[in-house]
């Protein structure tokens, strides 16, 4: 790899495709994960691993990741007029760029390392292999994942509007429109939930008249899909109207990370915990910030009685659209007193304690008012309910008074039993844990170790593999660490939670024609420790 030459500043940032295979996108950018937004495009690899991956663009490779979780291998190439590009989930690195990441990784005798070369370190040109495509940390299937983002700001950006070469002939499909009610005692057609329609041809479904009474709000579920691919995406844009007047438009253009959480402010998030289909909100809930969401009156609806025509257009990248229309008979409702209640307001820090919990639900953790639901029992504390979305995290003290070894807090069914483990740390006669989800939560324990298991090694013999692999598993409270020792020196292991696999490279350990020692430990978060020990014969 080669310097920068002949760089203008000023010219156009078009990215290309960074495989050698038509793009076909299994993810783009925008649409709506498990808590966040998504930052890039997904394109797909066919169901291969090890794909060449190029850099669309000349710059320097300005970061490293590797993590078992997340973009798993990633690289970051900053490019001089203003945008990073980052390629994610890869298998391996270039020689290169891994021998650079191998030196830090033994230096800091870590496997996840988070590194920032310097600009004159690792030159990258147009086209240049810079690795090769996979399918580690967080990635479902084999795919490259690719970002361009804001060097500045580290905003990611819609790839498609930097005329990324993707052939798209397909309109958006709007699959089902839900109208709520917003006042107390308003209704949808007699329903006070809210009412749900299944979009056919450019209307709803509806049996009969659609009335409503009280102020109300859309919502919108729908997808997006490309040529070349039959996966259901994120739609680019929504835009609602009101008698041809626009009250709400959300599109997915630049969100950042920091923001990105706030998507379940945005869809309906008790109607998806429930039915596993998330509604955009064309409304705004008071503690939602998301700057890629634009309202008139924050999309409630409050218009003369009457009859009115609402028309939803669903829009992507390349002009495709679709829309639906229909005609509501609205009614004001009389103004009802307050609902005399003790709330958790979102804007607020709320608190609470007894002589055995303590709960700190901090400002901005919720994004609307809420009913102060806790229910305080002699060995467990239940806050709200999992149907409850949390921006940040709440804090759980529970009084032990008696330490106990591999005791933590864990959110627990009804009858005891720990469905997940918190991290856990002691103060005094208090356990302290955050949890980012509401629920039931109680004291468990976790005195048992790690699972340790060779696939491919056994002891004593001559190493006739590669790759040296061990499945490792936890029974509750999760691997905090791992480490893997050749004569008592650390050698570079990776981790994959998705398949419970420790694995290192046969090149990495020592030579000798005599037996050498090897040991494998692993730790939960619990702190239980447990050890693989055995010889080996490298020659």
């Amino acid at each position: 790899m080669s310097g920068i030459l002949g760089w203008s500043q000023n010219k156009p940032f078009d990215v290309g495709n960074p495989l050698e295979v038509a793009p076909a996108l299994s993810g783009n950018y925008g649409e709506l994960r498990p808590n966040h937004f998504h930052g890039g495009l997904d394109i797909k690899t066919g169901g291969q691993e090890g794909l060449n991956v190029h850099t669309v663009e000349s710059g320097y490779v300005s970061r490293i990741k590797i993590s078992p979780y997340g973009y798993g291998k990633a690289v970051y190439v900053t490019h001089p007029n203003g945008y990073t590009t980052v390629y994610g989930h890869l298998r391996a690195l270039n020689d290169s760029i891994a021998r650079y990441t191998k030196r830090i990784q033994y230096e800091q005798k870590s496997f996840a390392v988070d590194v920032y070369p310097g600009e004159n370190d690792l030159h990258v040109l147009k086209g240049d292999i810079i690795a090769f495509s996979g399918n580690t940390g967080g990635s479902g299937g084999p795919h490259l994942h690719f970002e361009v983002r804001e060097t500045e700001t580290e905003v990611p950006r819609n790839p498609l509007l930097f005329q990324f070469p993707l052939n798209d002939s397909k309109r958006p499909i709007i699959e089902s429109v839900a109208i709520k009610p917003l006042d107390r005692g308003g209704n949808i057609s007699g329903s006070t939930t809210g009412r749900h329609y299944r979009a056919t041809a450019n209307s709803i479904s509806s049996n009969g008249a659609i009335t409503i009474e009280g102020d109300f709000g859309i919502e919108v579920s729908g997808y997006d899909h490309q040529d070349g691919s039959g996966n259901k995406n994120g739609i680019y844009k929504i835009e609602a109207f009101i008698d041809e007047q626009r009250f709400a438009a959300f599109t997915a253009d630049s969100i950042p990370f920091s923001q990105s959480r706030f998507l379940n402010a945005l869809i309906d998030y008790e109607y998806y915990y429930q039915k596993h289909v998330r509604f955009i909100r064309l409304y705004r809930l008071p503690g939602n910030i998301l700057e890629n969401v634009t309202y008139k009156q924050n999309g409630r609806l409050s218009p003369e009685d009457g009859g009115h025509t609402i028309r939803v257009i669903a829009k992507d990248v390349s002009g495709n659209s679709s829309e639906v229309e229909f005609e509501v008979d609205f009614k004001k409702l009389a103004d009802t007193p307050e609902q005399k209640q003790e709330m958790i307001r979102w804007n607020g820090d709320y608190y609470f304690e007894t002589d055995e919990h303590q709960l700190h639900i901090p400002k901005g953790a919720i994004y609307r008012d809420e009913a102060a639901n806790i229910l305080d029992g002699e060995d467990f504390i239940e806050v709200l309910n999992s149907r409850i979305p949390l921006q940040k995290s709440i804090q759980i003290k529970i009084k032990s008074t008696i330490e106990q070894e591999g005791e933590l807090i864990a959110r627990v069914t009804k009858d005891g039993r720990p469905i997940r483990a918190l991290q856990t740390r002691r103060e005094g006669e208090w356990l302290i844990a955050e949890s980012r989800s509401f629920g039931r939560f109680g004291i468990s324990h976790d005195q048992t170790k790690p699972q340790i298991k060779s696939v491919n090694f056994r002891s004593g013999s001559r190493l006739s593999t590669r790759e040296v692999v061990f499945q490792i598993k936890d029974n509750l409270s999760g691997i905090e660490s791992f480490r893997v020792l050749a004569n008592n020196q650390w050698i570079l292991a990776e981790y994959d939670p998705k398949r419970a696999r420790l694995s290192f490279f046969t090149d990495d350990l020592p030579k000798s024609p005599e037996a050498q020692e090897l040991m494998v430990e692993v730790i939960d978060m619990a702190r239980n420790v447990a050890t693989f020990e055995g010889t080996f014969i490298n020659p």
